[in-house]
């Protein structure tokens, strides 16, 4: 019989030779607050980081264009009828309504590279990739407009544009125009925002704040 005695015992006691107790220890993770000119030096606007996330836009739009495609066709309509954004405003209200769908879609996508590249401030660069896109958009169109179809580069590559003829809008037309612009813009600052907070999830696991 092993007597163990009570009085005199420390965590070195033994019983059948194994440990009575040992003391467990566990490291709580501390935050470092990282010093402010880490974020005023790699943040703000990236114009890199917003040209990338325009290029992404571009490849979803015609992505998506292309899966709008085959849903009319599986549809059994004619594909000459599927909103294009280039040519929206030929398949009426609807089609212009499905391509600021699809521009929206895209943005959101675009901006959230923008945000992921950025690291920092990701809505703002998801705003500026979605104004890139809106000014090369209106320098397109209305160059195809001064110089004549031909030039239409939007037409010929799917570039994302505006999805109404602006030299016939209409009030409905110019009331799908505004949405169309104000959700894309809402779109590529949610899809930065979230592309930044990737970065803010690494950030607190390697116990770092950088807000």
């Amino acid at each position: 019989m092993t007597t163990v005695e009570q009085g005199g015992a420390d965590e070195d006691s033994r019983l059948d030779g194994r440990p009575v107790a040992e003391e467990t220890r566990r490291e709580v993770p501390t935050v470092q607050v990282a010093p402010v000119p880490v974020r005023e030096r790699f943040g703000g606007s990236k114009l890199g980081a917003a040209f990338f996330g325009w290029l992404v836009a571009i490849g979803m739009t015609v992505l998506l264009t292309g899966v709008v495609a085959l849903v009319v066709a599986a549809m059994g309509r004619n594909l000459s009828n599927v909103p294009f954004v280039a040519d929206a405003a030929d398949a009426g209200l609807t089609g212009m309504v499905a391509a600021g769908a699809v521009l929206a879609v895209a943005y959101f996508f675009g901006g959230y590279v923008a945000g992921r590249l950025a690291r920092f401030d990701g809505a703002r660069n998801g705003l500026l990739a979605w104004l890139l896109g809106l000014i090369v958009a209106v320098l397109a169109t209305v160059a195809a407009a001064v110089v004549g179809a031909s030039t239409d580069l939007t037409a010929t590559v799917h570039l994302p544009t505006i999805p109404v003829d602006v030299s016939a809008l209409t009030v409905s037309g110019a009331v799908v125009l505004a949405l169309t612009v104000i959700v894309t813009a809402l779109t590529a600052a949610l899809g930065g925002r979230l592309g930044e907070r990737f970065h803010r999830r690494v950030d607190r696991a390697a116990g770092l704040d950088l807000r």
